[in-house]
């Protein structure tokens, strides 16, 4: 697990970048010199800008671009010139696929970017299976993309705790163009428990073992 980025605006901010340059939303960040935002600023600064970037893409992908539900708000305490070197760093070229994309977004936030997903079980369309803390979507990610019939947010729940492990998550789901995740905490996890017909761990993340031992899961581990 590597240490995360400074701001995981970093990571939000690129997804927003490949959206654009995906046709989902006209460029914003992405356009040269960014000259419609200088027409219509005004006064307003570049942490405004990163703000209406991410409300503009809440109502579609809540999950990580809804500031709002974060529990520490990404823009608190981001200086103007600090924003201004976000957006730049996101608007640079990324052609990476999406699967690599969501390693160095997880890598980026501090969550698991390793494990050998593909070597899992495949879900199959009758299924329904749980994807514990520190998997930042990357589990359910590959499934939905090398099996048909398969979708992120209707086979696949998620466990997380943290900004991080729900930024990642719905990151995963805008590359995927899903509808929002169902996310439970552990805590929900461990009040109503679910039933599963597989339950998929990345090896080595602390919480993610630790509510394993805690529920006695049976976990199918990468």
């Amino acid at each position: 697990m590597a240490a995360p980025a400074l701001n995981p605006l970093t990571w939000t901010l690129r997804e927003i970048a490949r959206l654009e340059r995906g046709g989902l939303r006209p460029p914003r960040l992405t356009e040269t010199e960014h000259e419609r935002w200088h027409r219509v600023r005004r006064r307003l600064g570049w942490v405004a800008f990163i703000e209406l970037l991410h409300e503009d893409l809440a109502e579609a992908f809540p999950t990580s671009f809804a500031l709002e539900r974060w529990v520490t708000h990404p823009t608190l305490g981001l200086s103007d010139a600090e924003a201004k070197d976000l957006v730049a760093e996101a608007a640079r070229p990324d052609d990476t696929d999406l699967l690599a994309f969501l390693r160095l977004v997880c890598r980026g936030l501090g969550v698991m970017d390793g494990g050998n997903v593909a070597a899992l079980p495949k879900l199959q369309t009758h299924q329904r299976a749980l994807e514990l803390p520190g998997g930042g979507g990357r589990v359910a990610a590959y499934q939905v993309t090398t099996h048909n019939g398969l979708s992120f947010h209707e086979h696949f729940t998620f466990v997380a705790d943290t900004d991080a492990e729900r930024v990642a998550i719905g990151i995963a789901a805008a590359e995927l163009r899903a509808n929002a995740p169902k996310i439970l905490t552990s805590a929900e996890l461990q009040a109503e428990r679910p039933k599963f017909d597989h339950v998929f761990g990345l090896k080595g993340y602390p919480s993610a073992e630790r509510l394993a031992s805690e529920l006695s899961l049976e976990v199918r581990w990468a």
